[in-house]
């Protein structure tokens, strides 16, 4: 289709001046004359409407002689051959130019298709490992207030603890003043002072008896605590198992990025033969849709990154966190049984 300003007037004129210039007035050198604007095929369809015309006039018998007309009409015919020739050669050019960038576009296009399909794998897999992470959470605080409730039920058993270790402490003072007084009194008090020996004997029996009773219970908690230590170790082994998923969708993203980047390369190189053939492949404009789309699969995808993440450092930080208290958790019936041993020695 011409653009606006090409018409034949000007084409004539063109042609004029070409041959003023002493130049063949081909469709190129009248193209360039024109300042590189119209069609070649509508500037072939003017110079054959002129050449058309000029010929009509050279027919003409009274203007010229017959060797002159035969000599103009070979001359004629020789240009048109010519011409066609070169039309004929830049069509083909052109044709071929057209089939190289459609197949490149659609090579693009199935690119850009298995780019789309391996981003939403890889947003499944994200989600999975979400999803995973989720639940471990909830494990985690489910264990934690589980050593929550043994640390109270522990601190309980230490302050029945420390009010026998306070009874039996008083017993035993009260028995050294008993044991003091007898032996000043012991002829006169000797029957008083075996009753007062048997009633001490058996209320220390019993305490004995209360604290082998609390060992045990304080043994039932540390088999608690143990498995509760292992639950523990189970839940480190899977974050580290989360982490290395972590490190291989991070690997997975740098290889997308690698074919983002190869994309942007093509994408440079299209849009300069874009530019060269705007004027006879105008639908080509749809393969920047396609890059804008892909650069925006590329910011989702970054941001999807981000926020993975994010939600490792925290979901590692707070594994860290229940390390720590455990840790110091385990720590305390180590110090407490020692108590119970130094007890049982007195």
């Amino acid at each position: 289709m011409a653009r606006g300003g090409i018409n034949k007037a000007l084409v004539k004129q063109a042609r004029e001046a070409v041959l003023n210039k002493g130049q063949n007035p081909s469709i190129d050198a009248v193209r360039v004359e024109l300042g590189n604007t119209g069609s070649k095929s509508t500037i072939h369809r003017y110079l054959r409407e002129v050449e058309e015309e000029s010929s009509a006039r050279l027919d003409d018998e009274v203007l010229l002689s017959q060797p002159i007309k035969e000599l103009v009409g070979r001359l004629a015919s020789c240009l048109k051959e010519e011409a066609q020739t070169i039309i004929t050669e830049n069509q083909n050019r052109y044709d071929q130019q057209v089939k190289t960038l459609i197949s490149k576009v659609g090579e693009l296009e199935n690119m850009l298709a298995k780019s789309q399909t391996e981003i939403q794998n890889k947003d499944h897999e994200l989600s999975n490992v979400l999803a995973e992470l989720s639940d471990r959470q909830a494990s985690e605080n489910a264990l934690k207030a589980q050593v929550i409730e043994t640390q109270q039920a522990e601190a309980r058993l230490k302050s029945v603890l420390d009010e026998k270790q306070v009874h039996i402490d008083s017993l035993e003072e009260k028995h050294r003043h008993n044991r003091d007084a007898m032996e000043h009194y012991r002829q006169s008090v000797k029957e008083q002072r075996e009753q007062d020996q048997r009633r001490h004997e058996q209320q220390v029996q019993q305490l004995q008896a209360e604290i082998r009773t609390l060992n045990q219970t304080i043994s039932v908690k540390q088999t608690d605590i143990t498995q509760l230590n292992k639950d523990n170790g189970r839940l480190v082994a899977e974050l580290g198992s989360a982490q290395k998923t972590a490190v291989t969708l991070e690997s997975a993203h740098s290889k997308l990025q690698g074919q983002f980047d190869s994309l942007a390369l093509t994408e440079s190189s299209l849009e300069e033969q874009v530019t060269k053939m705007k004027a006879q492949c105008i639908e080509l404009e749809s393969l920047k849709e396609n890059i804008e789309k892909l650069r925006s699969w590329k910011e989702v995808e970054q941001v999807n990154r981000a926020k993975l993440e994010a939600e490792v450092a925290f979901k590692t930080d707070m594994i860290d966190r229940l390390m720590s208290e455990k840790n110091r958790n385990t720590g305390e019936p180590t110090d407490k049984e020692n108590g119970y041993q130094s007890a049982k020695d007195k």
